[in-house]
């Protein structure tokens, strides 16, 4: 459990760092080309990309906690 939780709290700061990192590329150069300047399918995109991300690297934590109550 301990795994799991220090896994969280390093993993998420640093997937909204990117988060917003990406997110501020993506404005700067959709206004360097002239586009709109509608967002939301961006930032949905790079969002779902993150949680599938965090997900992915929780698994193993994950999968350990389980066989270790199943032991039990």
């Amino acid at each position: 459990m301990e795994n799991l939780a220090l896994k969280s709290l390093c993993i998420i700061p640093a997937l909204f760092i990117v988060d917003y990192m990406v997110m501020l590329m993506a404005g700067c150069v959709s206004s360097l080309f002239g586009f709109t300047s509608s967002f939301i399918g961006i930032a949905k995109v790079v969002m779902l990309v993150s949680i599938v991300v965090f997900i992915i690297a929780l698994i193993p934590d994950i999968k350990a906690l389980v066989k270790k109550h199943k032991v039990s």
